[in-house]
């Protein structure tokens, strides 16, 4: 076995399901694995590795220098002792004593701690961030004495050593970021006049952040599948477009399916072959097609897809025609059943926009040109899909893990952003802590 994944499993038997002091619902083993990756990520051995994975486990644990003996080699072990011997001493005088024996250790010791210290530093900075607020009440110290004592350790760790190696300058700026951050007053007075919506969009960034470092430590078995649906004008377009950017911004690998029924594709092809099929088979070939289409994208090991109008899109639709007597009641509960089995295999998230009907006529005779008469879009037939729409509530809670409606009657198409944007991430960030602990075997 690879002496870091042996040590992986080590550690993953040491801790069981403790949690997190600052993430109660995070294991306190994505730390351990976090730690091990930094030194990973620039390039050290598989021992120094494995040691960032061990480096908690004696002062955490019931696990003793001897158990460490009869796994690991004395590199590892010595480097398990030299990062434990040094760390969480609470009285000042013997965090003194802590700098002091820092500055002796040898440099792929220092390594350990350093990239401990980054990842608790940068887990700090998302926490701040996410709420907003930078609180140190959970710590026993002032935030002056959290400064003091972390820029010593750095100190320590550069002494003697080249203080231009890359993880040192990450720890530098994890330290600068966690007290000395200041504001960016361009994007505050200048890009955003509404300092609210700047403060908003600072969270969303942190909790982008905090994803990102999840997808680095456990990659989703499947591509994070959301569908939009809902009432015409209700802003979904832009959505579904503003978290393309958002995400893909954040160094996700993101793609788009369009809508199907009004895609090019549809309309030049696929449209002219269903011509002469009944209601029925109609309804089966194109949730086929919907079906392989947005399997054949999950195939592509993307991170994260946007499908407009997809599986729980025909739902309503065929919600619709039942109602009207166009589809009789065994022909739609095949439908119903067959839709649901197939959303819940593919989809993770529905968001659903709504609003009513003289709001979305209004929005749509405002964003065109045009004053010509709609063929669809008016206020009984809008009336009507919001009346099916809110009636499938119960069934979409059956066809999708998570889902959310929202109305977007009275806020902006910004605002409805940010409030998909922020539970999506809540989903997802349930999603790789969930599939985190079940690649481990933890509760």
């Amino acid at each position: 076995m690879d002496i870091r994944q042996k040590a992986l499993e080590f550690a993953l038997n040491a801790y069981k399901n403790q949690t997190s002091k600052i993430g109660v619902d995070k294991p306190i083993i994505i730390h351990l694995v976090s730690v091990g990756n930094i030194l990973e990520e620039y390039g050290y051995d598989s021992n120094l590795v494995a040691a960032g994975y061990l480096h908690d486990v004696l002062e955490d644990t019931k696990n003793t220098k001897f158990d460490l003996e009869k796994e690991f080699n004395n590199d590892i072990v010595s480097l398990v002792l030299d990062a434990s011997s040094v760390k969480r001493l609470s009285e000042e005088e013997r965090k003194k004593n802590e700098f002091e024996k820092i500055k002796d250790l040898p440099l792929r010791s220092k390594l350990i701690i350093c990239a401990d210290i980054i990842n608790n530093l940068e887990d700090l900075i998302l926490t701040f961030e996410k709420n907003g607020i930078k609180d140190f009440s959970k710590f026993n110290r002032s935030e002056e004495y959290q400064k003091w004592y972390y820029i010593n350790i750095y100190e320590s760790l550069i002494n003697g050593e080249d203080s231009n190696l890359p993880i040192f300058k990450r720890l530098n700026i994890a330290i600068d970021n966690v007290f000395n951050k200041k504001e960016d007053l361009f994007l505050k007075n200048t890009i955003f006049e509404d300092s609210n919506y700047y403060q908003e969009l600072k969270k969303l960034h942190a909790q982008k952040m905090e994803l990102e470092r999840l997808r680095k430590i456990c990659q989703l078995s499947k591509p994070y599948v959301i569908e939009f649906s809902g009432t015409p004008r209700t802003g979904k377009t832009t959505i579904i477009n503003n978290l393309f950017d958002f995400f893909k911004k954040g160094g996700f690998d993101v793609s788009i399916i369009e809508e199907f029924t009004t895609s090019k594709n549809y309309k030049d092809n696929i449209k002219k072959e269903l011509k002469d099929l009944s209601l029925k088979d109609i309804n089966l070939k194109i949730i086929e097609i919907v079906y392989q289409q947005l399997k054949e994208e999950i195939g592509k090991n993307k991170d994260i897809i946007l499908i407009d109008r997809s599986i729980n899109d025909r739902q309503i639709w065929n919600y619709k025609r039942y109602k009207s007597g166009d589809i009789a009641n065994k022909c739609y509960m095949e439908y119903r059943d067959n839709y649901k089995q197939k959303s819940k295999e593919l989809i993770d998230y529905l968001v659903v926009t709504y609003a009513d009907s003289l709001t979305s006529l209004k929005r749509d005779y405002v964003s065109s040109l045009a004053l010509e008469k709609r063929n669809f879009l008016n206020i009984n037939n809008v009336d009507d899909y919001n009346k099916n729409l809110l009636e499938l509530e119960d069934l979409f809670n059956e066809s999708v893990d998570n889902y959310l409606f929202v109305d977007t009657n009275n806020i902006s198409k910004n605002d409805s952003s940010v409030i998909v944007a922020k539970n999506i991430m809540n989903s997802m960030r349930s999603k790789y802590i969930d599939e985190f602990k079940n690649k481990y075997g933890l509760k």
